[in-house]
């Protein structure tokens, strides 16, 4: 078993900090299948799937029975954008334990992805029944909820997900998460006033209501646009992290097309086209998140760094061009 120092730190998810310790205890008990798990499990939560699936996939081939290292290879498989590879390690676990609640989960997100909303809400309906406290499967039914205009129910999943414990490696972290129940309620608030107090006179309430309700109305028809635009970040944020920057370079184009609002989104798309060495549109896009957001960060200090290098590189070129 690995030493209680590392379990404590990936308790209290410092990850980056448990692998040293982890990597020590695997080399003095190199068949130990628990040490490698949590290794495995320590670079998922830093991020670094490469090592995590190399040490999941030979604990597997010694140990087929081990049902949280195949959950957690599938975790690994979401993370690096391996979705049928994901798909088939969930369903293996599914094949011993049908309801089991993370790899209902892990399924439930598959499908949510591809689009496919009606079995996704299944499998996290599911989810949600063997484990209440699913945090992600809440938020995931919030954002089909979200793209059916059920702003409101969108809204009570939400706030039953920021109350429940957040999980040890969450899909949606607490930034992605407020910065949902921002978005709802800024479509909910032009109800709110329509509901507020309005003069007793019949033609006031009347005027009032029309117009309250006109504005209701075409904030809905934005819902849409802003599912898509949510859709494409997180498509393009799990592409960034499987390393296909152009594919993240396109995901983002089509978020920052419908949330163009979303400094986040702006950074992101900066970042994922300058890794595709497209200098023009990155430093384009970066100017727009400044201008929406002067002190934006992307969520990753790493990747922060990276992306401020990129930038003042490209600065010092002669001349910026596409690639």
């Amino acid at each position: 078993m690995p030493n209680n120092q590392a379990l404590a730190l990936i308790r209290q998810h410092k990850f980056e900090d448990a692998l040293p310790l982890l990597a020590a205890d695997l080399k003095a008990h190199p068949q130990d299948p628990y040490t490698a798990y949590y290794l495995a499990y320590a670079f998922v939560g830093a991020k670094d799937h490469a090592p995590a699936l190399a040490l999941l996939t030979s604990l597997l081939d010694a140990h087929p029975d081990l049902t949280d290292a195949r959950v957690l290879l599938g975790l690994a498989r979401i993370r690096a954008s391996d979705f049928p590879g994901a798909t088939n390690a969930y369903q293996a676990v599914l094949t011993k334990d049908p309801q089991h609640p993370a790899a209902l989960l892990g399924l439930g997100m598959i499908h949510y992805w591809s689009h496919e909303y009606p079995l996704a809400e299944d499998y996290l309906d599911r989810a949600l029944r063997r484990n209440p406290e699913a945090r992600d499967a809440l938020v995931f039914k919030a954002d089909i909820r979200f793209s059916e205009g059920e702003i409101s129910e969108a809204m009570n999943l939400l706030k039953e997900a920021q109350r429940v414990r957040r999980p040890a490696l969450p899909e949606v972290d607490d930034l992605e998460l407020n910065d949902r129940l921002a978005r709802c309620q800024a479509q909910l608030e032009p109800l709110r006033l329509a509901r507020g107090g309005l003069p007793p006179l019949p033609g006031w309430v009347m005027g009032v209501m029309a117009a309250s309700f006109t504005v209701t109305l075409l904030s809905l028809i934005a819902v849409p646009g802003e599912w898509q635009g949510l859709s494409a970040y997180h498509d393009g944020r799990a592409r960034l992290t499987g390393g296909d920057y152009p594919g993240c370079a396109v995901s983002m184009s089509v978020a920052v097309s419908n949330v163009s609002d979303s400094p986040k989104a702006w950074a992101y798309a900066a970042y994922c086209h300058l890794l595709d060495k497209d200098i023009r549109a990155g430093l384009a896009e970066w100017e727009t998140a400044q201008a929406l957001e002067p002190s934006i960060q992307l969520d990753s200090q790493a990747d922060q760094l990276a992306l401020l290098a990129k930038v003042r590189a490209a600065h010092l070129q002669p001349k910026v061009g596409a690639h």
